[in-house]
């Protein structure tokens, strides 16, 4: 994990340092982390930095940061500190052009999801991936396939109160997935986005992953420029069946999915 952190951080660093202009991005928001199995709201506020950039060479490179501080009262994990984050780091480019619109490019990324509420202790995924995709002036589509690294740990206190130990809490696998996503601009100042994505190993699927967006920009309304406000909702679905059971069948934590619903400020300026 530590190599990982270090090459996302090697990655950021050099995409600031170099002499090409990024985009770079701050949010700060309020969500609210659901998991509806068990009716369970944690409520709180986040903060984010992102950097969007394209090389000399056509390479682009991007990558976020956001932390969420939470008022975590369910207290799902009973041993819970209510500070959690996710990175996300990767590069993309284009292999051939098909047509004018059509292409079929390559990427490669890492996500990674600490500490959440919902007993995910870590989440580690990085998946190079070919991509065939669309891009139109006013609608984007792509769909994508690899073989990456998978790894996952439920906390161990909330699986504590169900008479697990720490054996067995760690999936950590090489893994195929496919995934799809689409956005498309409604007019002057809104855009929608989506995408699904699915994880597998040889022997059983491992994670379904579904999120959106609805971005509505406030340039000519608020200051500085380049700012909107961003609606998003994030579902994460999980396969406990690959996890140890109880002798009465139990799973090792009540819940099998998470939603993560955040509604953020966000700007852009120029480095």
């Amino acid at each position: 994990m530590t190599r990982l952190l270090l090459f996302a951080a090697l990655l950021l660093t050099g995409t600031a340092a170099s002499g090409e202009t990024a985009d770079w991005r701050y949010s700060v928001g309020i969500h609210d982390s659901a998991v509806p199995d068990v009716d369970s709201d944690t409520y709180g506020i986040n903060g984010s930095v992102s950097v969007d950039k394209r090389t000399e060479a056509g390479r682009h490179v991007y990558g976020s940061g956001v932390v969420y501080v939470d008022r975590d009262q369910d207290d799902l994990d009973p041993d819970h500190i209510p500070i959690w984050w996710m990175l996300h780091v990767g590069a993309d480019g284009n292999l051939w052009q098909l047509g004018h619109e059509g292409y079929v490019g390559w990427t490669a990324d890492l996500n990674t999801r600490m500490n959440t509420a919902s007993s995910i202790e870590r989440q580690i995924k990085a998946l190079p991936a070919i991509v065939f995709g669309y891009d139109g002036a006013s609608l984007q589509a792509s769909v994508k396939g690899g073989i990456g690294y998978f790894f996952q740990e439920i906390d161990d206190d909330a699986p504590k109160l169900r008479g697990f130990d720490r054996a067995g809490l760690r999936i950590t696998t090489a893994a195929g997935s496919l995934g799809a996503g689409a956005s498309a601009r409604l007019g002057s100042v809104w855009q929608l986005s989506g995408m699904a994505q699915e994880w597998w190993d040889d022997s059983d699927w491992l994670e379904a992953e579904y999120s959106a967006e609805l971005h509505f920009d406030v340039s000519r309304w608020a200051r500085p420029e380049r700012s909107e406000l961003v609606l998003s909702a994030e579902v994460h679905e999980y396969n406990l069946d690959l996890y140890p059971h109880t002798e009465d069948g139990l799973p090792i934590i009540g819940w099998d999915d998470d939603l993560l619903i955040r509604f953020s400020y966000r700007v852009v300026w120029h480095r």
